[in-house]
C-alpha cells in the first residue's frame, strides 16, 4: 500500500462534511426509513440490528441520491495530482466508506463493519468505532504510506472530530460548528469541498 511519490495523506471524516446540516449517515438511513439512533456522534453507538434484510443496492441507491456538497470528486483528484493521498476518515458503517471511495477516487476508507450476504444486510456488526480508533487508523495508514502523521492533514466537522485533528499537523475544520472549529489548525466555509484547497497546499509547500 506504500506509495513512493506520496507527500501526506489528507483524512476526510466525510459523515459531517459531505452534506450541509447533517450527517450522511443519518441522512441515508432515513432514507431507507431505519429508525433509531443512527449517529455515533449523538449517541456513541449504532444499533445494526435495523439493518437486516436492506438490500446493499438499495443502501448505493440512496447515497446516489443525497444532496452532497459539490468538488468532492474535484478535491480528491487535486490531491492525488498534487502528491497527496485522500482517505475517508469515519466513525459511520464501512459500505458507506467504500461507496464513497469508489464514486469519488478515494484511496481507502476506515468505519465499523456490517456484515451482508446474498446481497442484503444481516444486521450484524463488528464493534461500534471510537475516536481513539480514527486517531490508530492515522497512525497505521500513515505508516502504509511512509509518511508521518504530524505531516498529514484532516478536514472535518464532527463533534467526535478532535481526536482525529490531534493525531495531525493540520486541522481543517470545514462548515464546522464553533465547538469543533476551535479544536483545528484553521476553518474555512463553502458551499464546495474545493474551498479546503488553499489549506491544503501548506502540505505541498516543500514541493518543488
Amino acid at each position: 500500500m506504500r506509495l513512493m511519490s506520496a507527500l501526506a495523506a489528507v483524512f476526510f471524516s466525510v459523515d459531517c462534511i459531505l452534506t450541509r446540516g447533517s450527517s450522511l449517515s443519518r441522512l441515508v438511513e432515513e432514507r431507507l426509513g431505519l429508525s433509531g439512533a443512527s449517529s455515533v456522534h449523538e449517541t456513541r453507538a449504532t444499533d445494526a440490528a435495523r439493518w437486516s434484510g436492506i438490500p446493499e443496492n438499495a443502501l448505493h441507491t440512496q447515497l446516489a441520491g443525497l444532496p452532497m456538497i459539490p468538488g468532492i470528486a474535484e478535491t480528491t483528484q487535486w490531491c492525488w495530482s498534487s502528491g497527496l493521498v485522500p482517505i475517508v476518515s469515519s466513525l459511520t458503517w464501512t459500505p458507506i466508506g467504500a461507496h464513497l471511495a469508489e464514486r469519488f477516487g478515494f484511496h481507502s476508507y476506515a468505519g465499523r463493519c456490517l456484515d451482508a450476504r446474498n446481497g442484503r444486510f444481516t444486521g450484524q456488526a463488528g464493534r461500534p468505532q471510537t475516536p481513539a480508533d480514527q486517531v490508530e487508523f492515522v497512525r497505521r495508514r500513515a505508516d502504509d504510506l511512509g509518511v508521518a502523521p504530524h505531516g498529514c492533514a484532516a478536514v472535518g466537522a464532527c463533534p467526535t472530530d478532535g481526536p482525529l485533528f490531534g493525531s495531525v499537523g493540520l486541522a481543517i475544520a470545514f462548515n464546522a460548528p464553533s465547538e469543533v472549529s476551535a479544536l483545528a489548525t484553521t476553518s474555512v466555509e463553502g458551499d464546495d469541498l474545493r474551498a479546503v484547497i488553499p489549506e491544503l497546499q501548506r502540505l505541498t509547500a516543500s514541493r518543488v
